[in-house]
């Protein structure tokens, strides 16, 4: 089943290599390497900004400048679907909605607190099929700004994904004009 989705990966992203993806300055936290975003740090006006992955006060001067290839920022191709997910956070049970979804992961929109490396159970909810795909899922990068070229959310890897709820949604992905 996965080199079905292998196949269907290498297909829809042939069709968009002619496509570019921008180059952009990114900043890593000295604590925990997270990436901070230019859009983030032009909006603090002070001279130290807390990482909005491990939240330490990083000195604007202590940042650590990397030009991200475009080959680094988009691993795989992004679907742009809008899904229903469910999940536990806090003892609350959450709806969200997904940005985008990708074979290996999805971006959720949130402006809710979240960890990078949090292990989280999700139910993503999929049209036709009766229950909604389990998945386990870690908790990738976190956008806390919603800056004019970013939108505030999570990206999410996917760690675990039985092989019925895989299947269901490479057929639904497949199903979607943005995605074929």
């Amino acid at each position: 089943m996965p080199d079905d989705f292998d196949a269907f990966a290498r297909q829809i992203t042939a069709k968009k290599a002619d496509e570019t993806v921008f180059n952009r300055k990114v900043y890593r936290c000295p604590h925990c390497k997270e990436v901070l975003h230019e859009s983030y740090i032009e909006q603090n006006p002070f001279p130290q900004i807390p990482c909005s992955s491990c939240g330490m006060l990083v000195s604007i001067d202590a940042l650590q400048n990397v030009d991200l290839p475009s080959s680094e920022q988009r691993r795989e191709k992004r679907c742009p679907l809008t899904l229903k997910v469910s999940y536990t956070t806090y003892g609350q049970f959450i709806d969200e909605y997904t940005k985008n979804v990708s074979r290996g992961g999805m971006f959720i929109r949130t402006k809710r607190p979240h960890q990078v490396k949090d292990v989280v159970e999700l139910l993503l909810h999929v049209p036709g099929l009766p229950d909604p795909v389990h998945i386990k899922g870690e908790i990738a990068h976190v956008n806390i700004v919603n800056a004019p070229d970013e939108e505030a959310g999570v990206g999410v890897k996917f760690i675990d994904i039985d092989d019925t709820s895989r299947q269901a949604l490479i057929t639904f992905i497949k199903s979607q004009d943005s995605c074929s």
